[in-house]
């Protein structure tokens, strides 16, 4: 108890109590994640009714106050996204974080230490660009709102390291549960895609929080089902083999849609010459102007795609529509827009399945019967196969629509599209996103750790300098009077120039007549491999093995030049790394003490 000396007024009677009734770890835990169930299903209800504001904002009240203008509609998710502006302006990094992506890294590499204060900032983006008609949905958002305020009331009680990690998924799976009125689908997505682990440890906690969260956002919004749909049924067991062949069909379509969102992203961040600021607008006017003709492709509601699944949508604008939501996602998320991946997902899912529906009874009449069951299964696969996490979509599409029945055609659809996506393209929307970043979480909290490691971090300054004129002699001299094995050959600006190895120096020992011809210039590497003072461990451990070498210059880019301010070696990376385990070891056993 210790460590909890120095805590404010609040903590030290709450860790009184503890002491006093000695409340277990676990029941601590336990106690935690219902409180952070009912902040986020508070937190979940405030979001909804922000959602609503927005949207009658920019789609009744401007109209009204305006007039209702045709060109109206096609600026007004432009509108909404300039208004991100000023966001984006005074929180450049918070504000462009995806936040599912954010909440997996703090999870992985930052042990679930976040700001609450994030969840007031998406809270704001994300009614803004999904109430103006933003092509996404609230499913993201709520994940980060959740996960903030987590860890918000963690460090608040003084929650840290591993049990801290537990917190924040405890909100990640509330925030899921309580804006898709799925418990059971909130617990599995934070098990599946946050943590990325089951334990039994954790599961009770994540469990009663995404209960409490639910209670409080059915007793509030009194919802039931998310989606209602007709109770459709297996007709033949035939119908297998045409979910399963659905099932490879929403795997391509899912590859696409993550191709499509990442070549959107890099194009806006590296093609479009204007302010980071704007550029959420101009693909907010994009957006409006694909709206204009295709309106169910705008905002996050439900209601294009239950019409797919009732059979009110032609089959050829069901085939468009797949497109036009890949491209109007895509336009909104990769321009900067606020918003989550798994509603689109969904919609993507429901078209796609209701339209392979439609050509099975169109061709096979006597096996198909209900083609919107294919647009109910379709949820799943599309959903399963874009995240990951089969088990979550099977079962938040089943709590969503409360359609028992097609679980197994959903079952076999689910994981046949996980691993089609998962053979072309090894990984989820989040984990290659996060790669993009330089991040891979997939590797495993050892890899986690050095991904949190700078070289600045362990470099060192004793490393050993020559002129590129400098002859033979000088240079062997230096490497025996410094016991080194590498010197760098920099110009009269320290720009590093080329690296000598202590071993290309051996040629030349016993020739004689040579030795005085030979300048450093003559034995150096001049294409060296270097790392620089941000780079992680994990970068560097990858060239270390590349190369096989002991040392690595450390070098600040400069324009053209390579500015040479250190070395770091691989015994010391190892020790860094060796001290890190130790250390994040301890404090995880002074929680357990408890």
């Amino acid at each position: 108890m210790k460590r909890f000396i120095d805590a404010g007024p609040i903590q030290r009677r709450v860790f009184s109590l503890l002491k006093r009734f000695r409340i277990s770890d676990q029941n601590f835990l336990i106690m935690v994640a219902v409180i952070v169930g009912m902040v986020v299903g508070v937190g979940a209800y405030l979001f909804e009714k922000m959602l609503e504001y927005s949207t009658f904002f920019f789609w009744q009240f401007l109209p009204d106050l305006l007039g209702a203008h045709p060109l109206l509609a096609i600026l007004t998710p432009a509108l909404g996204a300039l208004l991100l502006a000023p966001f984006l302006i005074l929180f450049p990094k918070n504000a462009s974080r995806d936040g599912v992506l954010a909440t997996i890294e703090a999870v992985a590499l930052q042990n679930g230490v976040m700001r609450w204060s994030n969840s007031v900032l998406r809270m704001c983006m994300s009614a803004i660009t999904l109430g103006s008609g933003g092509s996404a949905g609230s499913n993201g958002p709520i994940i980060q709102i959740g996960s903030s305020l987590a860890s918000g009331v963690g460090q608040l009680l003084r929650v840290a390291g591993n049990r801290l990690r537990v917190v924040v998924a405890c909100g990640a799976a509330a925030g899921v549960a309580s804006i898709f009125n799925a418990p059971i689908a909130g617990v599995l997505f934070a098990l599946e895609v946050v943590l990325g682990e089951f334990n039994v440890h954790s599961f009770s906690p994540i469990v009663i929080a995404s209960v409490v969260a639910t209670a409080i956002s059915r007793t509030i919004s009194k919802t039931g089902n998310v989606l209602d749909v007709l109770p459709y049924s297996l007709h033949s067991p035939w119908e297998i083999l045409l979910y399963a062949f659905m099932g490879v069909v929403a795997g391509l379509v899912a590859v696409l849609f993550i191709r499509t969102m990442a070549f959107m992203e890099h194009f806006f961040r590296n093609r479009v010459p204007i302010q980071k600021y704007l550029k959420p607008a101009l693909g907010g006017l994009l957006v409006g102007a694909l709206g204009f003709f295709f309106p169910q492709v705008l905002g996050y509601s439900y209601e294009p795609f239950i019409q797919a699944i009732y059979g009110q949508v032609d089959l050829r604008m069901m085939g468009l529509l797949v497109v036009l939501k890949i491209l109007a996602t895509a336009l909104t998320l990769g321009s900067g827009g606020s918003g989550g991946i798994l509603s689109p997902s969904l919609f993507l899912g429901a078209v796609l399945g209701s339209a392979c529906g439609e050509l099975f009874m169109k061709f096979l009449p006597g096996i198909v019967v209900t083609p919107g069951a294919y647009g109910v299964v379709g949820m799943g696969a599309m959903l399963g196969a874009v995240v990951q996490a089969p088990m979550t979509a099977i079962i938040m599409v089943f709590e969503m629509t409360s359609v028992y029945a097609v679980i197994l055609p959903m079952m076999t659809a689910c994981i046949v599209a996980t691993l089609v996506q998962k053979g072309i393209l090894q990984g989820s929307i989040y984990t290659l996103g996060l790669a993009r970043s330089g991040l891979d979480i997939d590797a495993g909290r050892e890899m986690g750790i050095l991904l949190s490691l700078k070289v600045k971090d362990v470099m060192r300054c004793d490393h050993v300098k020559v002129a590129a004129h400098a002859p033979y002699h000088v240079v062997l001299g230096h490497c025996l009077a410094h016991g080194g094995d590498y010197l760098y050959m920099v110009d009269e600006n320290d720009n590093l120039e080329g690296v000598i190895a202590f071993s290309d120096l051996k040629e030349f020992v016993f020739e004689e007549g040579f030795k005085d011809l030979v300048l450093a210039k003559d034995l150096a590497n001049d294409n060296p491999v270097y790392v620089t003072p941000e780079e992680s461990l994990a970068s560097s451990l990858n060239k270390f093995s590349n190369i096989d070498v002991e040392q690595l210059p450390v070098v600040e880019v400069l324009d053209h030049s390579l500015r040479l301010r250190g070395v770091i070696t691989r015994s010391h990376l190892l020790n860094a790394y060796r001290q890190e385990m130790i250390k994040r070891q301890l404090i995880q056993d002074r929680e357990g003490a408890v």
